[in-house]
């Protein structure tokens, strides 16, 4: 996928809709590792967790432009949202049923 469209997609996507969405790392030293967004801290930095190294209780916090967005998780999306609790098997699970790309 064109690098350029990606980055036109992450600036155009408000914040809060970047919350429950699947994120591959583009750059530093967890380049390559997916994440799921569970946090937002401003329009360019959101938090991250992927259940395993970055739990949901110390998530990582990560440049929007560092990032590859890829499918909302509804389910995690709406639980955040609502205010509950996100688990790390339920970050886990959501990560683990995601489509392979590349």
């Amino acid at each position: 996928m064109d690098r350029s469209f990606v980055r036109a997609v992450a600036e155009a996507t408000p914040a809060t809709a970047m919350v429950g969405r699947l994120a591959v790392s583009r750059s530093g030293r967890d380049a390559g590792s997916t994440y799921l967004v569970v946090g937002i801290e401003g329009p360019s930095v959101v938090f991250v967790a992927d259940g395993r190294t970055r739990s949901v209780g110390r998530p990582k916090r990560k440049n929007v432009k560092h990032l590859e967005l890829g499918a909302l998780v509804p389910q995690c999306a709406d639980r955040i949202a609502s205010g509950q609790a996100l688990t790390d098997e339920e970050v886990r699970a959501a990560i683990a049923a995601a489509p392979v790309s590349g």
